[in-house]
This record gives structure tokens, C-alpha cells and sequence, in this order.
């Protein structure tokens, strides 16, 4: 069914319900699914067809393609008009955003979603950011959504743009701590009788214990009454304010009211967030009535005064005179498993790396460069030789000179002899991958408009130190870049008139980045631990990836450094001709230093090694041990088995109004 035989005959005459429905009809192949759940639900239509200024975030037909094959259950939006309206206004902001105001600091709008499925003042919201160069949606359990399509406009000042996974609506606080693996913070939860109130709060802040911020304090946890939990848990709310991480960094410092009385300390350094002396491990979690940030510490009220240190990869217990526990608290009865790696992360890790047909003497990633950088190649072994681990893309850092993208004709890129010629786009693909190409120097760029992907050249590339004397004896630093000196080109080769505008050529030194996906919370957490600990002090998770309301989230970590990175502006090319604007000693001095931040760069990558083997060394004695948590998993899993295999599995129709069939499990607190 179109969504234009929905409309009435006077609606659909009008101008905005036609624009509308030229977009979908003309967008049929990509937007056909969206238009017939559309028209399931006639009020969302009328909403759409009335608005001013609104955008559209609208899941392509392989979205929900891939929706339904993961989660069947989400063919019962079909018979519950409700959920699927509920769905659907979480994909309307309100406010039109074109493409152009994704920026890297993220956003947080407003959506049309509302009560019964939020409470939030003014509606729901999505997060939106350009991450990599991809404009990017996120969404409930941080699963993100990349724009495909961008700018589609119609009357009334709308937009719309094509996205390619569904957005998931965000959960109540408890179940978005079931699902996200903070299972010690459910549990208390539970035993603190607190499930309810802070479920049913408006407009909160809350500040979540990670699993090892509870074991680091388990001794005091073993004895602690209802009553004293309830006061340290209402210690890490702030109700009635959604204070997002772009709130938090506006300032220094700020205190902030909490549920239980007391004011905590947010404190800023840099990037880096800390409330009271505990760290932001993850920021920006969204649930149906604010936010969630995950913390390496317990806050403790009798303990107000403590503060942060910033060097420090883990802080310290702010509650004096306890001692660790090896298996989290609470959080008995709670169904997942912060250790036991989930079948699905098994079975997706194994297509990860058959995919990349991982040859014996070199694996191959999802860069487009294609093959992991030697200097990193064992780490790579040793990160996807871990159960919890798999690496999707990889740099072991580079020097590079890059021209900018800009419509027109290319030219042959000059040879760089003993190095990696390419043309690409600058930056990172949507899934942190490396957008630099290996091809042959003679092979012509194509033209591409700036900015977007493939869009500029790399004009030299080196993943290792480079040698300037050898540079020099290639035929001149400039020349071996890709730049031709004033004395080659003339100096008023490039005053006259000119075709097309000048694209500027930037040098660029960039430490290592890798992107591992993991099993679990608590295991992005210890690569995140690791990462700090080596220096890589912009390590985090990008997104908590959740493929099924039955499985665990599996969230990327990104393992960065901006500290070490540093970029230039050395040539422009115009009309095709490249010069150089600095000197040959300038750029002598550039490439000293970025041989320089090798060395660093080298040094914190084998500081990374050993933080991540020491981050997951498994105990003395416990090589073989399987923890109560473990077994209840895999019993579970094995139970699910034996119901598929049995075709005895039975569900019902949804009839309340509940959007658990397309985010969460039900609700086992």
C-alpha cells in the first residue's frame, strides 16, 4: 500500500502532501517499507502532512530488512498500530537539520516521540554527529544509524534523510543497565527497591557504576543494608535535568543536585569528564527519561570532597578501608553475563575474520588499505586470538600528504618511490576504516566534490619512519611529496587565471587507531582501561552494538590518540599545477618530527600490548573455572536451542503498548 492512497482526496491535493509523497514515491525503491507502515498509522500521516520544519529520519527498505531478520518479532508492529506510531514519531525530529549541521560535536534534538514511550520534556531525543565523515544517528544502547541519503526536501521547510538501520527506541533505566552490561547497577537496583522510582522519573541524569567500579568495593557491599544502598545509589541520579556530555564540558567545573540530597563534582580535563573523582568511561546512553554515563568508580556521599587523578587510568575506591571481590555484586538473578562471551559475538567474530579470508603470513582488515601494518601485525594476532576480541579495521599510524577534494579533472599523481601512493577520501570510513587505497602512482584520481568521500588524493603515505636523506635523493622532498617547487613552477605560474579554485594540500602525521569489536561491556572496559593506561587517552566506546533483543551488547571500542597527531598546510594546487608554500627546510622539520611521534607513537602501542594482556590475564587457579553467571548463560542459550530445535516456541500478539519487541527483553527485575 502507498502511502498517497492513504490520504483523503483533499489531502492529497494540497502542496506538502504531495511533496511529501513525490519523496516516498519517488524514492519507492529505497523508501517502499516506510510508506506502507505509514500508512498503518493515519494520525502519524496527518502529523507529517501538517508539519513546518521537521526532519525525517526514514530507515531504507534493507533497514528494515534487516530488522525483521534479526528480530522476527518485529513483524507484530504490523497489528499494533501504537508501537509502530511510537516507532515511527522517534524517527521525526523537531526542527529541520540539514546535513551540514552534523558536526563532531554531537547534538541532541528532540523527536516526536512522547508519553507513554518517553519522559523527557519536549520529546525523546536521538543523538547526531559526524563521526568519520559519515553523518551518523544514535540512537537507544548507543546503536548507531548512518545517513545515506541526505537533503531530501519538501514543502514546508522538511527535509528528509535515508538512513540505514533502524533507530531503536531507548529503554527504562533498569533495562538499559540489563542490556548494556551494567548488571551489578540492576542488581542494586533490585535490592535497593529503586527499579520503580527511577524508572518512572522525569528528566534524568545517571551516573552508572560499572561492574569493576562495584567489585573494587565489594567488601562493603556484602553486609550493606537496603536502606544504605538506596542512599550511595541515589547518590549517582540528578533528576529533573538531562545533562548531556556537551552540557558537562561546557564548563570546568559544576555541581549538580542529586536524588539523595547531596551535590556531586563534575569536573572537566581536557576531553575527559570526572564526577567527583570518578571517570566517564561512556557518555551519552540514552533511556526512556534521560541519559545514562558509565563511571570506573562508585561515588560515595560520605566521601564529597574527594577529587580526580587525571593520570590515572582507573581512579581509586572513594570509599576507604575496602577491598576487591572477584565477581560482581548484585547481580544474581540478572540474566546476562558480564564474562561469558555470547554465541552471537562467536558466530559474528568467525564471519568477521572468514570474511577478511585471513591469509598465514598477513591478515587483512576492513581498511581499505587493505592489510594490517606490520608494526601492529602481532598485536592484531594477539587482540583476535582473545574469545571477547575482534579487530575491524586498523593504522598503525602514518605520515601522509593530502589534497583536498574539488571537482574537475585529476592528474597523474608523480611516483614516491618506496611508499604507498593512493587516491581516497581523508579520514575514516563508517566503520573507522582507513579510506587510503593502494594503487599503482600512475593511476589517474577522479574527481569527486570536496569533502565527500574519495573526494582528494594522497599524494604520499608512509606507515613507518621516513628517511629524509633518501627523500632528498629521490629528487627533493617537495617533488617525492607530490609538490612542485616555486623554482619548478614558476612563481607567477599560478597568478593568472584560473579554472577552478585552489585545493589546498595538508601534511599530516597520525598515531595508531584501531577498532575492536567486543563481547560485552566489560570487556570494551578493560580495553578501554588498557588504552588509557598507554596513552591513547581519546580510547572509548563509539557504540554499544545490539543485534538482537535476546542478545548482549556488543560495543565498539576505538583505541586513539589525538595528542600525538598534528597536520599543516604545506601547497595548494590550482589548474592543475601543485606548489609548494613553505620551504624545502620546513618540510625537512615536519618530517623530523613526525619521525619523532613514530618513536612515541611505537612506544605507546607496546604499552598498549601489555596493558591489554594484563587487563584480561585470567586469575591463579581459575584457568578452567566457570563462574555461576557463566553456567546460567549457557544454560540459558542451550534452553533456547532446544526450543528452536523443538518448533516449540510460541509468541503472542502484542497488545499493550510496549515497544519491547523492537529494543529489549522483558523486563526480568
Amino acid at each position: 500500500m502507498r502511502l498517497l492512497h492513504l490520504l483523503p482526496l483533499g489531502l492529497a491535493t494540497c502542496v506538502s502532501a504531495q511533496a511529501l509523497t513525490t519523496v516516498l514515491t519517488e524514492n519507492n525503491a529505497t523508501l517502499s517499507t516506510l510508506s506502507t507502515l505509514l500508512a498503518l498509522v493515519p494520525d502519524v500521516v496527518q502529523t507529517l502532512l501538517e508539519a513546518q520544519n521537521i526532519t525525517i529520519l526514514a530507515p531504507s527498505n534493507t533497514a528494515f530488512a534487516n530488522l525483521m531478520a534479526r528480530n522476527p518479532r518485529s513483524v507484530e508492529l504490523m497489528s499494533n498500530p501504537r508501537a509502530l506510531a511510537g516507532v515511527l514519531q522517534y524517527h521525526v525530529l523537531a526542527g529541520r537539520l540539514l546535513s551540514s549541521g552534523f558536526m563532531t560535536t554531537p547534538k541532541f534534538p528532540a523527536t516526536l516521540l512522547m508519553a507513554p514511550f518517553a519522559n523527557v520534556t519536549g520529546g525523546q531525543k536521538v543523538v547526531l554527529a559526524m563521526v568519520n565523515d559519515t553523518a551518523r544517528v544514535f540512537s537507544g544502547y548507543k546503536q548507531m544509524a548512518s545517513v545515506v541519503t541526505a537533503d531530501v526536501q519538501f514543502d514546508g521547510g522538511n527535509v528528509v534523510h535515508v538512513i540505514d538501520t533502524v533507530l531503536t527506541v531507548p529503554a527504562t533505566p533498569a533495562q538499559t543497565a540489563i542490556n548494556t552490561g551494567l548488571t551489578s547497577l540492576a542488581g542494586a537496583l533490585t535490592n535497593a527497591g529503586l527499579v520503580g522510582p527511577v524508572n518512572s522519573l522525569t528528566d534524568a541524569t545517571i551516573f552508572a557504576p560499572s561492574n569493576d567500579a562495584f567489585e573494587a568495593i565489594g567488601s562493603a557491599l556484602g553486609v550493606i543494608s537496603p536502606q544504605d544502598l538506596a542512599s550511595i545509589l541515589g547518590y549517582h541520579v540528578v533528576a529533573q535535568q538531562v545533562r548531556f556530555s556537551t552540557d558537562l564540558l561546557s564548563a570546568d567545573q559544576m555541581t549538580l543536585s542529586t536524588l539523595q540530597g547531596q551535590n556531586i563534582t563534575v569536573r572537566r580535563d581536557g576531553g575527559q569528564l570526572f564526577v567527583n573523582s570518578a571517570r566517564v568511561l561512556i557518555a551519552d546512553i540514552l533511556t526512556t527519561n534521560g541519559v545514562v554515563h558509565v563511571l570506573d568508580n562508585v561515588l560515595n556521599p560520605s566521601n564529597t570532597t574527594v577529587v580526580p587523578d587525571s593520570a590515572a587510568a582507573t581512579q581509586a575506591p572513594a570509599f576507604a578501608g575496602v577491598s576487591s571481590v572477584t565477581e560482581s555484586p548484585f547481580t544474581s538473578g540478572i540474566t546476562p553475563t558480564a564474562t561469558f562471551v555470547p554465541a552471537s559475538f562467536a558466530r559474528r567474530k568467525q564471519k568477521i575474520l572468514s570474511d577478511l579470508a585471513v591469509p598465514e603470513d598477513r591478515y587483512s582488515d576492513a581498511s581499505p588499505k587493505g592489510t594490517v601494518d606490520a608494526g601492529i601485525r602481532s598485536l592484531i594476532d594477539a587482540i583476535n586470538a582473545r574469545a571477547g576480541l575482534v579487530t575491524t579495521s586498523s593504522c598503525a599510524g602514518r605520515v601522509s600528504v593530502y589534497l583536498e577534494g574539488g571537482k574537475g579533472k585529476r592528474r597523474t599523481a608523480p611516483p614516491v618511490l618506496g611508499h604507498q601512493p593512493g587516491v581516497g577520501g581523508e579520514g575514516e570510513d563508517g566503520d573507522g576504516n582507513r579510506n587510503e587505497a593502494t594503487v599503482p602512482a600512475s593511476v589517474q584520481g577522479t574527481g569527486a566534490s570536496a569533502g565527500g568521500k574519495g573526494g582528494g588524493e594522497w599524494l604520499f603515505v608512509s606507515h613507518d619512519p621516513v628517511s629524509i636523506e633518501s627523500l632528498e635523493k629521490e629528487g627533493g622532498l617537495g617533488a617525492v611529496l607530490g609538490l612542485e617547487l616555486e623554482t619548478e613552477v614558476g612563481p607567477g605560474a599560478l597568478t593568472g587565471r584560473t579554472e577552478e579554485p585552489a585545493r589546498l594540500i595538508h601534511f599530516k602525521f597520525e598515531p595508531m587507531i584501531l577498532h575492536i569489536l567486543t563481547a560485552s561491556l566489560e570487556h570494551a572496559q578493560l580495553v578501554i582501561q588498557a588504552g588509557m593506561e598507554a596513552g591513547f587517552r581519546e580510547t572509548g566506546a563509539v557504540s554499544l552494538l545490539k543485534r538482537q533483543p535476546d542478545e548482549e551488547a556488543t560495543p565498539m571500542v576505538a583505541v586513539r590518540c589525538m595528542g600525538l597527531a598534528f597536520e599543516s598546510l604545506i601547497g595548494m594546487e590550482v589548474d592543475g599545477l601543485r606548489r609548494s608554500i613553505v620551504s624545502p627546510e620546513y618540510l625537512r622539520m615536519l618530517l623530523k618530527i613526525a619521525n619523532e611521534r613514530f618513536v612515541e607513537n611505537q612506544k605507546r602501542i607496546s604499552r598498549f600490548s601489555a596493558a591489554l594482556e594484563d587487563a584480561f590475564a585470567t586469575p591463579k587457579g581459575k584457568e578452567n573455572w566457570e563462574d555461576a553467571q557463566a553456567r546460567r548463560e549457557r544454560k540459558r542459550q542451550e534452553g533456547l536451542r532446544q526450543k528452536d530445535e523443538l518448533g516449540k516456541e510460541k509468541r503472542q500478539p502484542v497488545d499493550e503498548p510496549s515497544l519491547d519487541l523492537i529494543l529489549q527483553q522483558p523486563d526480568v527485575l
